[in-house]
């Protein structure tokens, strides 16, 4: 016998959102987006169907379960090619997900199997009316089972106690959500300003009834940008809280299999978090695993898909995962250089659009994608979105552990890179800033890859001349970067923070002491002796000043003392050699005082942290803030520090710790 053509039940019309109807929940019907998924942050996936009693010929032509396709092939035929794959709830799925095979259920229906076919059409909260009788209170009951039984998830429990209690008092947030928006925001986008303080009002007016998530966003905001703050015991208490609640954040977004962690404002707070981490020297070495882990996070809930793919959307929310993305981007690139691996994606992995230069305010946010011209908050991300491409084969180059790059490549990377980084600096020119701090954060992003680049090579220029023009970009870079320090606000940030923060004390710092190195005649006239004193006296300037800063670090919380004795030594080497003096008896005095400086401000934090009063929430990790950890030994710690003639050494292409020039070590 034939088997009887498979017949469809008409459908009543949908005045429901396409996601509230998958999910079974009542929707207030508000355009663009309801309550509902506003709520969950799931805008992007916010759309409502024509009530027109059609049904797609083919089911295998879109995702299956995917309401947003559905809307934008029902309603508007798409501006560009679609996205192959599919959108379930917050995430995105390639056609390798089992997701996908349901979309070839009519084929399965017309092969024999029609039954198959019938009970997908019945369950598909897309194609067919909710199911009704038995079979619909059935369902509902395994689903309020389910949703029980994850409720006593210890992953799904609250915040813990008190920890609102652990907030500065009111005047004090306000200050530094300001600052953290005037800074930090300007470069890495990942929020939109005027929908965050809406909610940042309301949650501070009622804070009992703020969600869990936004709360971590405020703390982790406050860890960002206390360092700036102008008042010591509001940095003090800032700093002393600032580890539990990083802990809080990463135990909130590493629950075990919740999946519904995988929303932007998920992402939004993974972002703050390896910010935070850097700032404040908590595993700042290890952010390139964690940036990995954010990568796939954004690419899990589709933000290396153009929204202009994911059907309709404000534009205020396609603007913000453009943003994102490129955060996400920036974050990994930057921590590909700092752990000396690679970034882990090309331009080939994403299609999503640069975002704008200028963030619209709310009243400025249109449907069409238009936003007017005028706008307080200025992004420099667009300039920074266009040298990604370039900076990434610069960390591959410079990182790849399969062969060392000619110079020749590093020439051509080079002149690509000097003309990124002048397009920057007209940028940034043009802008009119409150604040000097956007500019010298996008300046340091942009510029640490020249010296990372031609790094090696102009170590190489004290033997072979032929290089000379690579110590001469490193060397411009490293004063650059010195002038930072000018900055009071990003200078905070500077001596506090680790990883990306550390390249004046590292590169910059080993480039200009290289420079105070150059041979100069001992048996010439004193005017000569004068001439060349002169013009290094700025140098030696600058050299100072990175002394100077590398000792503040020690007091800011850098447990590595190595990088201050080793500076110190250099220093009073550099000095000697100018005036003629025993070098050997200048670099062991300054080692033995610049040790005795570490060991008195190290011996003041150790008595201080015992004083401070523990917060109020319990958290792993969080009983010793500023443990020192002071054990040295010389003879092994410091060995070979005492050779510190920079002026005539050969040195390996690639160093150990142990060979590094001086026993500096990262």
């Amino acid at each position: 016998m034939d088997t009887p053509p498979l017949t469809r039940k008409r459908r009543r019309p949908a005045f429901s959102c396409s996601e509230c109807r998958s999910r079974k929940v009542k929707c207030d019907r508000v355009k663009p987006c309801c309550g509902q998924c506003s709520s969950l942050g799931l805008s992007a996936s916010c759309t409502y169907e024509e009530n027109q009693r059609v049904r797609p010929s083919d089911p295998a032509s879109i995702g299956a379960g995917s309401p947003i396709e559905l809307a934008s092939t029902a309603t508007h035929p798409p501006k560009r090619t679609r996205m192959e794959g599919i959108v379930s709830k917050t995430r995105v799925f390639g056609n390798g997900h089992w997701m996908n095979t349901f979309s070839l259920v009519k084929e399965i229906s017309n092969s024999g199997l029609p039954f198959i076919g019938e009970s997908y059409w019945n369950f598909s909260p897309v194609f067919s009316d909710p199911p009704s009788g038995r079979l619909a209170e059935t369902i509902r009951e395994c689903k309020t089972l389910a949703r029980d039984i994850k409720a006593h998830r210890p992953s799904r429990k609250c915040l813990p106690s008190g920890i609102l209690n652990s907030l500065p008092e009111r005047s004090v947030i306000d200050e530094l959500v300001r600052m953290y928006f005037d800074t930090f925001e300007s470069c890495y986008g990942i929020f939109c300003h005027d929908s965050f303080m809406v909610e940042y009002a309301a949650s501070m007016n009622s804070p009992e009834s703020t969600d869990d998530p936004f709360v971590l966003s405020t703390l982790l905001i406050a860890t960002v940008a206390g360092p700036m703050c102008a008042n010591d015991d509001t940095r003090r208490q800032i700093a002393i809280n600032a580890r539990g609640w990083i802990d809080i954040a990463q135990t909130w977004l590493s629950a075990p299999l919740e999946k519904n962690r995988l929303t932007i404002q998920a992402v939004q707070i993974h972002c703050l978090m390896l910010l935070s981490r850097q700032v404040n020297q908590i595993g700042a070495d290890l952010v390139w695993i964690s940036a990995g882990s954010l990568l796939r996070m954004g690419m899990q809930v589709g933000l290396h898909q153009d929204p202009d793919l994911l059907g309709e959307m404000r534009f205020q929310d396609r603007e913000l995962r453009r943003r994102l993305w490129y955060t996400i981007l920036e974050m990994n690139v930057q921590a590909a250089i700092d752990a000396g691996m690679l970034p882990m994606v090309t331009e080939d992995d994403y299609n999503t659009k640069a975002p704008g230069d200028r963030e619209p305010s709310e009243g400025q946010m249109h449907d069409s994608g238009e936003n007017a011209s005028n706008s307080s908050t200025v992004s420099f991300q667009s300039l920074l979105a266009k040298s990604l491409p370039l900076r990434f084969r610069i960390a591959k180059t410079i990182n790849s552990m399969r062969e060392e790059p000619t110079y020749e490549q590093v020439l051509d990377l080079g002149n690509e890179l000097s003309s990124t980084c002048s397009e920057v600096a007209r940028g940034i020119s043009q802008v009119k800033l409150t604040t000097s701090f956007p500019g010298s954060f996008c300046s340091h992003l942009i510029g640490r890859f020249s010296l990372c680049l031609h790094c090696r090579y102009a170590i190489r220029a004290k033997i072979n001349p032929l290089y000379s023009h690579a110590q001469r970009v490193c060397l411009d870079t490293s004063l650059d970067l010195v002038t930072a320090l000018d900055d009071p606000l990003y200078s905070q940030i500077l001596r506090q923070g680790a990883g990306m923060f550390r390249d004046l004390i590292t590169r910059g710092a080993f480039v200009i002491f290289l420079e105070l190195s150059s041979n100069h005649q001992t048996d010439t006239s004193i005017f000569a002796k004068k001439r060349h004193r002169a013009r290094l006296e700025p140098l030696l300037q600058d050299a100072r000043r990175l002394v100077q800063y590398s000792r503040d670090r020690v007091s800011y919380g850098d447990m590595n003392v190595k990088t201050y004795v080793c500076l110190s030594m250099m220093m009073a080497e550099a000095e000697a050699r100018l005036h003629n003096l025993a070098v050997k008896e200048a670099v062991e005095t300054a080692m033995q005082q610049s040790l005795d400086v570490c060991r008195e401000i190290l011996q003041e934090m150790a008595s201080s942290s015992g004083n401070n009063p523990s917060p109020e929430f319990e958290t792993a990790g969080n009983d010793q803030i500023l443990t020192p950890g002071f054990d040295m030994n010389l003879e092994s710690d410091f060995d070979g520090l005492f050779d510190l003639d920079l002026s005539d050494f050969n040195l390996p292409m690639q160093w150990s710790n142990s060979e590094a020039p001086g026993g500096v070590e990262r």
